[in-house]
């Protein structure tokens, strides 16, 4: 396999080092240009160097496993290399299996046939990936992976990174795992990935992609390095590869010999997101909501919302604020939760984008909105960056949509800005902290001590936001203010909410948390539509 060489001549050349917010490198980090052939893997301790040739000055993406993308133009690297990547707080948790009799397995190929071939990796080409999709059942856990390492390869050590991918249109997907699984090995043949520890089950997935990348090595002592994973020929083109995490796939002849060991169950209700106590507790109450909540961040993950490729960025200096827009009419811009992104509202989007024009919006430094600073984040600089967005599409008079922090921020933006707001909804919104849930508040202040979650975002909902009932009097354009019957919010702090702008009404969606969009998506959108519609007296 040979790699396209550029001229260095033609080349910017970018460095710096991943990190998190607790200053703990990011190991292993895909870095690369959409569309391109052009990417790079970071070291174990998060440093990497990306030469980006002449004319691909695009959007550069950072992707790990555990963490949102981000994406820099070539011009902000240049000026600063080092990159903030925030943990991804969304991500589903383990799931565990109930009470029912799984069987064992093995998928794909286990033996080495009499000829065999390899797509070879080029040491200095780090962020290739190459693997094969597998089928699964209904319920499945993935024990291990085996694959075949050429004979002849030559090296004292590589280490690679296993990456396992949700499936869409026959092509990987979405990165599953929420951590990096590494194997090192300093033999040849046949060789297993133990992945018992970390939780691979999966419930309705048809299929997943499974993918290697060789992100260090050690040649042997004399300098000489070689090393190919062994394939055989087929008729079916099961042969997966691209040259970095930004890249698109491609599909050749044949199939690696590899497999993946499995305990599975036909039985679709075998798996359930966690334990479930007694029926009518209130702990039971807790785990359905969380359940509701983690299947509808499931489904949204795999709408076009979020990840359209008509989505555009607005560049504020220290972020690039990414957002995309649906249908045509008066300007409805919607504004997510905190640790959110616009396919939060994949409910919602389609029916309001039948009489509006959506403008979604990913807020700074979430979804695929991106933030050079390291400032604490407050709703007031999320408002500022909402103006420059309505200045940039010249919008003169807005609807506003806003859940939970959104929901503060439209509030801050109506605030300074009434001039511009015709008619502003509230979801789940707050005046100040200490209108959220004790407890809430408590598990939020435990995280920040275990250094658990994002910490800027969680401090944001502990410290902010501020706003005095006095400065609600500013607002005179027409509010709907709507909570859940069992929010996290206070209820008699939303009626405060209620109270204290001229021309408000609030309303209580029964039997409904604070993830209202979710759970009450026919209700909540028949209210939005009929509030949003009303002509002005």
């Amino acid at each position: 396999m040979c790699l396209i060489t550029l001229n260095a001549l033609s080349q910017t050349t970018v460095r710096g080092t991943i990190k998190n917010h607790d200053n703990k490198p990011v190991p292993f980090c895909s870095i690369g240009i959409l569309n391109s052939q052009t990417g790079t893997v970071a070291s174990e301790n998060g440093h990497y160097e990306l030469s980006i040739p002449e004319g691909l000055h695009y959007e550069v993406i950072f992707s790990a496993a555990g963490y949102t993308d981000k994406s820099f133009s070539w011009e902000q690297l240049a000026k600063d290399g080092n990159v903030i990547m925030e943990k991804d707080t969304s991500l589903l948790e383990t799931l565990v299996i109930n009470t029912v009799k799984m069987k064992n397995t093995t998928q794909g190929t286990t033996s080495r046939p009499m000829f065999t071939f390899s797509k070879m990796f080029q040491k200095d080409a780090p962020a290739v990936e190459q693997g094969n999709i597998f089928r699964l059942y209904p319920t499945t856990r993935i024990k291990s992976y085996g694959f075949h390492i050429m004979p002849s390869s030559r090296f004292e050590q590589i280490t690679m990174k296993l990456n396992i991918y949700s499936i869409k249109n026959d092509m990987p997907d979405q990165l599953l795992p929420d951590e990096n699984i590494l194997f090192k090995t300093s033999g040849t043949g046949w060789q297993k990935i133990d992945l018992t520890d970390y939780g691979l089950v999966f419930e309705q997935l048809d299929a997943v992609a499974v993918t290697l990348q060789l992100v260090d090595y050690r040649p042997l002592p004399s300098g000489e390095f070689n090393f190919g994973i062994s394939a055989k020929k087929t008729p079916s083109k099961n042969l997966l590869f691209r040259y970095q995490s930004q890249g698109e796939w491609e599909r050749s002849g044949g199939t690696f010999l590899s497999h993946l060991e499995i305990s599975y169950s036909k039985d679709k209700n075998a798996v359930s997101e966690m334990a479930q106590p007694e029926e009518g507790t209130e702990t039971d109450e807790r785990l359905k909501d969380l359940f509701s909540y983690y299947t509808n961040k499931q489904k949204a993950g795999k709408t076009i919302y979020g990840k359209n490729k008509s989505g555009k960025y607005l560049d504020v200096n220290d972020a690039k604020i990414y957002y995309e827009e649906y249908g045509k009419g008066d300007p409805l811009l919607l504004l997510h939760g905190n640790n959110g992104s616009i396919a939060d509202f994949y409910r919602q989007i389609p029916e309001l984008a039948k009489h509006f024009r959506v403008i979604a919006i990913d807020t700074r430094g979430q979804g695929r909105s991106t933030d050079l600073t390291t400032a604490d984040y407050t709703y007031e600089r999320f408002a500022d960056d909402l103006f420059r967005l309505t200045e940039e599409l010249q919008l003169k008079k807005v609807n506003i949509l806003g859940w939970s922090d959104g929901g503060n921020t439209g509030l801050i933006f109506n605030i300074k800005h009434p001039e511009q707001v015709r008619r502003l909804v509230t979801i789940g919104a707050n005046l100040n902290p200490t209108g959220v849930n004790d407890s809430l508040l408590q598990t939020f202040r435990e995280q920040l001590r275990l250094g658990h979650g994002n910490t800027r975002l969680i401090n944001l909902m502990l410290q902010h936001p501020d706003i005095r009932v006095e400065q609600l009097q500013l607002i005179q354009n027409p509010v709907l203010v709507i909570a859940g019957s069992r929010d996290v919010i206070k209820e008699a702090h939303t009626r405060e909410i209620g109270k204290g702008i001229p021309n408000a009404e609030t309303f209580f969606i029964p039997d409904a948390t604070h993830y209202v969009p979710f759970e009450k998506p026919k209700e909540l959108n028949r209210r939005l539509l009929q509030f949003f519609r009303k002509q002005e007296p």
